[in-house]
C-alpha cells in the first residue's frame, strides 16, 4: 500500500514552500502531486530530469502536475513505486474530500491530514464573509495543523491557537517557522480518530452505477460535473457524446474530470462512489437531464 498525504490550506499559507522543503529532504522514494506544476522551484542541484508535466529528482523524488484528472494522475504515479504520495491541494479545495480519494482508490493507504494556516491572517481569514467557510472547512478534518509564519503573527499568534482548537481541538498543533516541520513529524502513524471511525464503519461510502446507452450533451454533463455535490468523490465508466459514434472513458475525481476515446466498452456505464449522503435519485434525475437531444440541445441543462 502507498501512504496518500494531503496537504491542504488556504492561498498563501505556505504549502509550496513545505513542499520544496520535503522534496528536498526527503529520505524516501516519494511522488508529489501539485496543481500548479510551474511553481513547485527546485533546487537545481537536485534536478535530474524535467518536462512539461514532471520533474524527476536525483533523490529518486518525482513531482507532477495533477493535470484534468486526479484519479488518473494517482494511477500513474503509483507505477512508479513511491513509498510516500504528497498532494497539495489548491488554495481554496477542500482537502478532506480529496483525502477520502485514497480509501477508494485501490493500492492506497490514507495518512494524516495536513493543513496549514497562516498564523499572522487566520483570523481576519475566518471572519471575512468571502472565504471564511471556506478556511474553516478546510480546518475541520485536519490530523495536523502547522501555523506557519509565527515570527510574524506577533500577538496574533494566541489567538490563532485559540480559533485552531476552537475548530478542530483533536488536531496535532505544529508551530512553524522558517525551517518547517520535517517529514518525519508529518507522517506519522495512521491518525486516531480516523481509523475509530473506519473501524466502527463496516462500509462508509456508497456505490452507485448509471447506466444508459443514450449519449450525454457535451455542454451539459461538463456543467454537470462542475456543479457535483461534495457527496461524489468519484466518477469512472463509459459513456456517448453528442452526435459522436465513439464511446469515450470519464474519469472524476477531486472536482476533476477528463474524457479519453476509447474502444467499445462491454456497456455504456458510469460508476459513482460517494460518501453515506450520496442522493442516487437526484443524480439520476440531473444525469437524464444531460442527455443529448439531438443538435438543438446544445448546452441544455434540463429537458423541455
Amino acid at each position: 500500500m502507498i501512504r496518500l498525504l494531503v496537504v491542504g490550506g488556504f492561498l498563501g499559507a505556505g504549502k509550496t514552500t513545505l513542499v520544496n522543503r520535503l522534496l528536498a529532504q526527503a529520505d524516501r522514494k516519494i511522488a508529489v502531486l501539485v496543481n500548479d506544476f510551474g511553481a513547485i522551484a527546485v533546487d537545481a542541484a537536485l534536478l535530474a530530469a524535467a518536462d512539461a508535466t514532471s520533474m524527476t529528482l536525483t533523490n529518486g523524488c518525482v513531482c507532477c502536475s495533477i493535470g484534468e484528472d486526479f484519479g488518473l494522475a494517482l494511477e500513474r504515479v503509483a507505477a512508479g513505486g513511491p513509498a510516500l504520495v504528497i498532494v497539495e491541494a489548491s488554495g481554496v479545495a477542500d482537502p478532506w474530500r480529496i483525502a477520502q480519494l485514497a480509501l477508494i482508490e485501490p493500492g492506497y493507504e490514507l495518512g494524516p491530514l495536513v493543513v496549514l494556516a497562516d498564523a499572522a491572517d487566520l483570523a481576519r481569514l475566518l471572519a471575512d464573509a468571502a472565504v471564511g467557510e471556506v478556511v474553516r472547512g478546510q480546518l475541520a478534518y485536519a490530523d495536523i495543523v502547522v501555523l506557519t509564519k509565527t515570527d510574524l503573527a506577533g500577538e496574533r499568534l494566541a489567538r490563532s491557537r485559540e480559533l485552531v482548537r476552537a475548530i478542530r481541538p483533536q488536531a496535532h498543533l505544529i508551530e512553524a517557522r522558517h525551517d518547517g516541520p520535517s517529514l518525519a513529524e508529518l507522517d506519522f502513524a495512521v491518525p486516531h480518530a480516523r481509523a475509530r471511525f473506519l473501524a466502527a464503519a463496516a462500509h462508509p461510502f456508497r456505490t452507485w452505477t448509471w447506466r444508459d446507452a443514450r449519449p450525454f450533451d457535451r455542454a451539459a454533463l461538463r456543467a454537470l460535473l462542475a456543479a457535483l455535490p461534495v457527496s461524489v468523490l468519484r466518477i469512472k465508466g463509459f459513456c456517448g457524446l453528442d452526435d459522436d459514434a465513439g464511446d469515450f472513458l470519464l474519469q472524476y475525481a477531486a472536482e476533476r474530470w477528463a474524457f479519453t476515446r476509447a474502444g467499445a466498452p462491454a456497456e455504456r456505464a458510469l460508476v459513482v462512489i460517494g460518501t453515506e449522503a450520496l442522493e442516487p435519485a437526484g443524480l439520476a434525475t440531473e444525469f437524464a437531464a444531460a442527455l443529448w437531444q439531438g443538435p438543438a440541445s446544445c448546452g441544455r441543462t434540463a429537458p423541455p
